[in-house]
């Protein structure tokens, strides 16, 4: 792999699952100034800039490569053991002052929605608050325990029993190429046309996306090439230990704007292409090395 200079002169890399993360063409571009590894067991297309690990062992760069390592959304897919010498790896690869951010469902969040929608379904019995109910259940369990890919989310959604705006609250844009069309709300009056041509756009490029990536496998071999499962959930305490115990310093938990990574505002992967907002709700989390 030949590393690549972003045009500040730092080398960044990028470690992720699913292309869901460059869901425009801006996107795109700017991911091309990172390196990158893809968490896959499948036998997918590597770049010169692209290559696909599992993560279970040390990643093939030498120490004190890169200025900043991002990576979103990968430990909630290693068991605890290996996300600690993940952790540990993405140490060495930092350069002195280099920075380490970690995105990763939050377990505290998840936890209190489901205790949450599990009070209001029981006080007052509907079909939302059931529906509310039951996403928040699959958002614990359902990605941990599902045998087939998709799962129960992807069933929920194809019988319709979901609220949208609930599924957008807990899960952001990830999903959203999956709704019919009739259920995006509509925009305000002044900008309907245009978010309305943005959200089919990228859902348009979602589901290119998710259909490219969806090897002719069965969905259960699916579901184990591409790591698809939850392995563990992390809250801001579990998180932040494993940072600790890797060595890194100055560790906070941030938000999806903020950074200590430099050009952030440039890049900035975790922000909506449709708005201020998360493209998916997360812990956030950085050291320094």
């Amino acid at each position: 792999m030949n590393l690549v200079t972003a045009p500040s002169g730092r080398r960044f890399l990028l470690i992720w699952r699913t292309e869901f993360l460059f869901y425009t063409p801006e996107r795109r571009q700017l991911a091309d100034e990172w390196n990158h590894v893809r968490l896959t067991s499948a036998s997918l297309p590597e770049r010169p800039n692209l290559i696909n690990c599992q993560l279970d062992r040390p990643l093939p760069f030498a120490d004190a490569s890169f200025d900043a390592i991002y990576s979103f959304h990968a430990v909630e897919h290693l068991s605890p053991r290996v996300s600690e010498s993940f952790l540990c790896d993405m140490y060495r690869l930092l350069r002195p002052g280099g920075i380490c951010r970690v995105s990763t469902p939050d377990l505290e969040f998840h936890a209190t929605e489901y205790l949450r929608c599990l009070r209001d379904e029981v006080a007052s019995p509907s079909f939302e608050n059931y529906a509310r109910y039951r996403w928040a259940v699959c958002n614990l369990i359902d990605q941990c325990a599902r045998q087939v890919s998709g799962g129960e989310m992807l069933e929920l959604i194809q019988r319709g029993e979901f609220v949208p705006e609930y599924v957008k609250y807990m899960n952001g844009d990830l999903l959203q190429f999956l709704f019919p069309p009739s259920v995006d709300a509509p925009a305000p009056a002044g900008r309907r046309r245009r978010d309305a041509a943005k959200r089919n756009f990228l859902r348009r490029v979602a589901g290119a996306i998710y259909r490219r990536l969806r090897l002719r496998v069965p969905p259960k071999s699916h579901l184990e090439l591409s790591h698809e499962r939850n392995l563990w959930l992390f809250d801001r305490i579990s998180l932040r230990r494993l940072f600790a115990k890797a060595g890194f310093r100055n560790v906070v938990t941030t938000d999806h704007r903020t950074s200590s990574i430099a050009d952030w505002d440039r890049y900035n992967f975790d922000e909506s292409a449709l708005g201020s907002y998360p493209l998916e709700p997360s812990l956030y989390m950085e050291g320094a090395k």
